[in-house]
């Protein structure tokens, strides 16, 4: 997000769904990741902690056709929706903002 402001930047993580796609990408170890298993991992997060969890087919229409390619406009994020793989883009003002706000809970899976 070179060159965003704040609210740009407050603005990208104010949905709770790309907050933890963001978390969940942070924790990636391989640098990169496809869509079905973030999808997975983040719909088992909000079965686990949200009475308002998408169900998964809702989830993938959201983080495929919203909040995957709203990242990738700003630069957080590479990502291939033909292939489905998402790479992330480490940045350091979306990552100190995501730092200073309350754990919307924790992050899981296995790749953390």
């Amino acid at each position: 997000m070179k060159g965003q402001d704040l609210d740009d930047c407050l603005q990208l993580v104010a949905d709770r769904h790309r907050r933890r796609l963001i978390q969940q990408l942070r924790h990636e170890t391989a640098g990169k990741t496809v869509t079905d298993d973030l999808v997975d991992r983040i719909h088992g997060d909000e079965l686990q902690s949200d009475d308002r969890s998408m169900d998964r087919e809702q989830l993938t229409i959201h983080l495929s056709h919203i909040s995957l390619p709203k990242l990738a406009e700003q630069g957080v994020v590479e990502y291939d929706r033909e292939r489905g793989i998402v790479r992330y883009q480490p940045d350091n003002r979306v990552e100190s903002i995501l730092d200073s706000l309350p754990a919307d809970r924790p992050v899981t899976g296995k790749h953390v």
